[in-house]
């Protein structure tokens, strides 16, 4: 698998945790200064670290709720839930992020919308969306 397709999984692994949790009693998590993650949150990345590993056991790994693991010069960023408030009060708008970084650039990256089961992923110079199986070139316009 390209890097763009290891982490297209990893953030549609995480989306079907995320979908899956949405609705259910959740267990809030306190992080500090108002901060908080649920159970979800932490399910998610648990499933994404997995597959992390199985797919670039060379590579670090910084997650939003487990920190930093393993080692190397390229690491994998991952969001399990962003937008933990609105998900946490049952509101649909929420992501699952993940982005690879190498000697300070950003390699690729994708992004899970659990409920339209959209993705939205880049590499180099180029994104798209997939919808439906299908991907389609997002191109800037001035409109």
């Amino acid at each position: 698998m390209t890097d763009v397709e290891v982490a297209i999984a990893v953030a549609e692994a995480g989306a079907e945790v995320v979908r899956c949790r949405f609705g259910t009693s959740l267990e809030r998590i306190d992080k500090g200064a108002g901060d908080f993650a649920t159970n979800a949150d932490v399910e998610a990345e648990r499933v994404m670290l997995k597959l992390l590993q199985e797919q670039r056991p060379q590579d670090k790994v910084l997650g939003e709720e487990g920190g930093e693991s393993g080692s190397g010069p390229r690491m994998w960023l991952l969001d399990p839930l962003c937008g933990t408030l609105n998900y946490a009060v049952r509101m649909g708008v929420a992501a699952v992020n993940v982005a690879l970084m190498a000697d300070g650039k950003f390699i690729a990256a994708a992004v899970a919308d659990p409920f339209t089961r959209e993705i939205f992923f880049a590499h180099g110079s180029s994104a798209f969306v997939r919808s439906i199986g299908n991907d389609e070139k997002l191109v800037p316009d001035a409109r």
